[in-house]
């Protein structure tokens, strides 16, 4: 996939140009000596120079990972000499210092490329040290998460690199303690997190340090409107009130303990049963190992452990899980995103696959909060609404995007009242709902909307990316009569960005005068 990304855009802009853009011009435009430029040219913009209320900063750069690694390189002031220089130079800093020198300057042994020399931080970048991936699944992520698009891809020899340029720089002052470059570092850090869980992004990466310099042959994708830092900030803040909100939940139990749900009798008679079959909704065998996995994961059963009792109940059944997607469940449930086994889900099972006689022992949902929502006199919508799109992102796939029923057994598959289900469907711009038929009869399909957009994203890969599809070539299974006005505008609000998105080489270079 990288191959045809860089195809596609490899020389259609300058990679000058778009680290100029990174560093917000924030160095000198030509070399303080030595200059090529014509002598009047210099000379007026040194006079600009000096009457600017800001001072220009410099970067560090290094020919090469291994003169890197012995903390060789050069400290560039101008982007003229970034200019003739940077086919030579595998890594630069694109977040700007106040100025550098040498330990030794024979052996050109850089010192200064430290976080209290920091003078501003223009991106947010991060390592990607797989090639193993799917470059869709970053934009999908950001998509989801409500991320603006990354700015810049590069291809590294292990992998890839992402930048998010901010539109307004933190620019880092002493006086002020440095509040500036912790605000920035917790946005690195939320932000960090967040797309892990879409893309293996190497947690050890410094923030704000060197990186892969852009040249012709590694830049894959390249889009000139910056990331909003005003919105990221807000997006960190609601980001960290959702991880709070986490830290209050805890796994249910009875007496200040946590409850060893591997330990219940109602664990012991599904792993023990023998018969589970697959398509039964809700209820198959891929849901039951699931189940019993999140019961490990949940009780602090290390990994290695429940894999070696599941892969046994696995073996004992009458037709078992392949080994993909046996070790693909596992590894869902101890993702880290589920605390607990949901009583509405083992019940079912339990009346399904064992004698009936054992009962669910336990909470009620997946995580108890401070005060149960039986407690409270009305639930936030926002926690129903969570709940519904974890279920879907288990019980759909690209190719089965919807799931359907009346909204009564929808209501009952979700643990909600049908008001509160009619009311968080309204509500949501997150899920997706279409209804076919009226009365008793009538057929409600619900889908994440994240699952909409890879099910676009699998059909657009499928066919040729440059045919714009109709939505009856996307959603064969419905009448496009059924679809609503506002519906309609929605998803093709989301076919737009995917155009946008992920046909990569449709944003100009951008044109800067000297």
């Amino acid at each position: 996939m990288a191959e045809v990304i860089s195809n596609t855009l490899r020389s259609s802009y300058s990679p000058i140009e778009i680290m100029q853009f990174m560093t917000h011009n924030s160095l000198r435009l030509y070399k303080k000596k030595g200059s090529n430029a014509p002598f009047n040219r210099v000379i007026d913009y040194e006079k600009a120079l000096n009457s600017a209320p800001y001072s220009k900063g410099a970067i560090f750069v290094s020919p090469s990972k291994d003169d890197l690694i012995e903390g060789k390189g050069f400290i560039v002031t101008s982007y003229e000499g970034l200019e003739d220089s940077y086919k030579q130079l595998s890594h630069w800093t694109p977040n700007v210092y106040r100025g550098g020198t040498y330990y030794n300057f024979k052996k050109r042994v850089i010192k200064g490329h430290t976080r209290d020399n920091l003078k501003q931080i223009n991106v947010i970048g991060f390592d990607i040290d797989t090639k193993n991936i799917d470059l869709y699944s970053l934009y999908l992520g950001c998509e989801e998460l409500g991320l603006p698009r990354p700015n810049l891809l590069l291809e590294t020899p292990r992998g890839f690199q992402v930048f998010f340029i901010l539109s307004s720089p933190f620019f880092i002052h002493k006086n002020q303690d440095y509040k500036s470059l912790r605000v920035a570092e917790r946005l690195f850090s939320n932000i960090k997190k967040a797309l892990s869980l879409f893309v293996p992004i190497d947690t050890g990466c410094v923030p704000f340090g060197f990186f892969r310099i852009p040249k012709e042959e590694n830049i894959l994708d390249f889009f000139d409107e910056p990331a909003d830092t005003n919105k990221l900030l807000i997006w960190s803040k609601e980001f960290e009130k959702k991880e709070n909100r986490n830290l209050l939940r805890v796994i249910y139990n009875d007496n200040n303990t946590t409850y060893e749900q591997t330990s219940a009798t109602w664990y012991k008679s599904l792993i023990n049963a023998t018969g589970i079959e697959k398509g039964h909704h809700s209820s198959s065998r891929n849901n039951v190992l699931f189940t019993l996995a999140i019961a490990n994961y949940s009780s602090g059963k290390p990994f290695e452990v429940a894999y070696d009792e599941l892969d046994q109940f696995n073996s004992n059944l009458k037709a078992p899980l392949s080994k993909n997607e046996f070790e693909r469940t596992i590894k869902s449930a101890y993702s880290g995103k589920y605390k607990g086994v949901k009583r509405s889900y083992v019940e079912p099972m339990l009346e399904l696959w064992t004698d009936g006689t054992t009962n669910f022992q336990g909470g009620g949902g997946w995580y108890k909060f401070k005060k149960t929502r039986e407690e409270r006199i009305r639930s936030h919508y926002e926690e129903w609404e969570s709940d519904i799109l974890t279920y879907l992102q288990h019980r759909t796939n690209p190719e089965a995007a919807f799931l359907e029923g009346s909204l009564s057994m929808l209501a009952e598959t979700f643990g909600m009242a049908v008001s509160t289900l009619k009311e968080v469907l309204k509500r949501s711009k997150n899920i997706i709902k279409v209804t076919t038929g009226q009365g008793r009869g009538a057929i409600t399909k619900v889908a994440s909307r994240s699952m909409l957009i890879k099910r676009l994203l699998v059909l657009k890969k499928a066919k040729n990316n440059s045919k714009q599809l109709n939505f009856s070539e996307y959603f064969p299974e419905f009448n496009i009569e059924i679809w609503t006005s506002e519906l309609l505008q929605q998803l093709d609000r989301v076919l737009k960005e995917i155009d946008i998105t992920y046909r990569p080489g449709v944003s100009p270079p951008i044109q800067r005068s000297s």
